[in-house]
């Protein structure tokens, strides 16, 4: 009877126990499947930010990169094919730009009007076939379709601004302008010349938005993102795939290809605001959080009177809940989709060392040299980031000093010789006895040559060979560094320097930013790179610098 006295208590206090610690489970799981929403909320948005940033700065990049830094200065220096060099590389860059114009006039009153239309692209009214003009840029001189815009953008002078940006059909074609007025002496005295680009809004609608966010999809490389872009009419433009909601978030832009801070636009004109969204549909983090919930909540039932081992399980889920949502915040936050693969090899093979499964020194090498190579990928992408915020600085400038190119290219070379020798490559490294007095930013150049030689290593692992030549012919320092790996594909060498671009077929991990900073790095220094590249056969590299190049460069960024 005492015994069952005492029972009573204890089972009221175990059924008290059980309810409270079934009530305090039931709260947490509810809790962490919130926190598991709240983050994948904040993914979205994280994911958004960068999409809709992005779009920003390519809309009005053509006008800040291509038509702010024209002057009178270089109108003047600059011959009909001298501009359009210039403009071919923002043909390249900016998919959007139809035609760039230069419309300039004389102190006597004579005007000419020079039009710069793709080659592969023309704009409907240029009918003109046969010509002359360099590829991939069409030179026309004072072409009527333009004559009513050139007087569009003219009429703004009286107001004295700077850009102007206005909508107004060519040929019949919907088109967006946006032109840099240059004036003599202050500004709004006499206007002597306009620079400006043609959008074609038509274009832009069926080819542009697609191609810009199938990209940005790629770049960031997000199975599960989707990403739509929506007309002011909230019509969709564009989508990657996956049906969006009206419940998914999205930001606002104005279609208008330049800078509406310094942009003037004509009285009364309002573009159209267009947006963009982006959802990611992935069920999994809520799908665990779910099925983690009923396994808890199962177990505490039948497990009614084991109410220690229950309570302990719900701490530990809540400890569990409160972690993944931790981690999940910290990962979105900081970390690219391009450090994710060396990262997570490096954590594997780590931990699996620490834990002593293994004992086979042979399987110890083989994690160590996994190790090895995985720390100097990460290091390599690490280097490009830094390097590539460094050139970015707008009041960073160059440490210029007396170089030895042939002490650089051989510490590059020495740098690398552990890896190629594991890699069994032939390395060849030709070198002449002397070369002509040289001045540049000596850590820049380094990591230039760093970058080629580690792409080499890396993309020709399959041919193992490595040339690397050094010559100069008192003018020019050549460096010429050469693989024999599968080559790139004719479509690819076009878009090898552009920054987050990696060939379809490229094995390795990467940022996409090697070619792009070597590029950067060997203008700054008034040189040039060429590439040379036969599928199956291997790619060459070479860079030339001027051998006076200390005066010249004066800034790395």
């Amino acid at each position: 009877m005492v015994r069952r006295i005492g029972a009573i208590p204890l089972a009221v206090s175990l059924v008290v126990a059980t309810a409270s610690m079934f009530w305090f489970a039931y709260r947490a799981t509810r809790a962490w499947q919130a926190s598991t929403k709240v983050a994948a909320e904040v993914r979205e948005r994280n994911l958004l930010m960068v999409v809709a940033s992005g779009l920003e700065r390519d809309m009005k990049g053509a006008q800040a990169r291509l038509l702010l830094p024209f002057n009178r200065a270089i109108l003047n220096m600059s011959l009909p094919h001298d501009l359009a060099d210039r403009f071919a590389g923002g043909f390249a860059r900016y998919p959007y730009v139809e035609s760039f114009f230069v419309w300039t006039t004389t102190a006597d009153g004579e005007q000419t009007t020079y039009v710069f239309n793709r080659a592969d692209r023309p704009p409907a009214w240029d009918t003109r076939h046969g010509d002359q003009d360099r590829y991939p840029v069409l030179i026309r001189r004072d072409p009527p379709a333009i004559a009513p815009i050139v007087d569009a953008v003219r009429a703004h002078a009286a107001s004295g601004t700077p850009f102007v940006t206005f909508e107004r059909p060519i040929a019949g074609v919907a088109c967006q302008t946006v032109a840099q007025l240059l004036y003599a002496g202050d500004v709004g005295v006499r206007l002597v010349a306009a620079v400006g680009l043609t959008v074609n809004l038509e274009w832009v609608r069926t080819r542009y938005f697609p191609d810009f966010i199938r990209d940005m999809r790629a770049i960031i490389n997000d199975p599960a993102l989707d990403i739509e872009i929506l007309d002011d009419r909230r019509a969709s433009v564009a989508a990657t795939g996956g049906a969006i909601g009206p419940a998914a978030p999205s930001r606002p832009f104005p279609l208008l290809f330049a800078d509406p801070v310094v942009t003037h636009t004509s009285r009364g004109e309002r573009w159209p605001e267009w947006s963009v969204r982006a959802v990611v549909h992935d069920a999994s983090a809520p799908a665990a959080a779910g099925l983690s919930a009923s396994r808890t909540l199962a177990l505490l039932a039948v497990t009614g009177l084991v109410a220690v081992v229950a309570l302990a399980l719900t701490l530990w889920a809540a400890r569990a809940a409160d972690k993944l949502a931790t981690l999940q915040s910290e990962f979105v936050s900081a970390m690219s989709h391009e450090m994710k693969t060396p990262l997570s090899l490096i954590t594997l093979a780590s931990d699996t060392l620490a834990s002593g499964r293994y004992q086979s020194l042979a399987t110890i090498r083989e994690y160590g040299e996994m190790l090895a190579n995985e720390a100097r990928q990460l290091r390599r992408l690490v280097d490009n980031v830094l390097c590539y915020a460094r050139l970015h600085e707008s009041s960073g400038r160059a440490i210029t000093e007396s170089v030895d190119l042939l002490d650089l290219v051989e510490e590059s070379v020495d740098r690398f010789r552990p890896q190629l020798d594991a890699l069994g490559f032939d390395a060849q490294l030709q070198l002449p006895l002397e070369l002509p007095a040289f001045r540049a930013d000596r850590i820049m150049l380094q990591h230039a040559i760093d970058n080629l030689i580690d792409n080499a290593v890396r993309h020709g692992e399959a041919g193992r060979h490595l040339g690397v030549t050094v010559d100069g012919d008192g003018a020019w320092i050549r460096v010429r560094i050469a693989d024999r790996g599968p080559g790139i594909p004719a479509e690819e060498v076009p878009h090898i320097f552009t920054k987050f671009f990696r060939g379809a077929a490229a094995r390795h991990a990467g940022s996409g930013l090697g070619l792009a900073i070597v590029q950067r790095i060997v203008h700054a220094h008034g040189g040039r790179i060429e590439v040379t590249t036969a599928v199956g056969q291997g790619t060459t590299v070479e860079i030339a610098l001027p051998a006076a190049a200390a005066e010249k460069a004066g800034t790395a960024a």
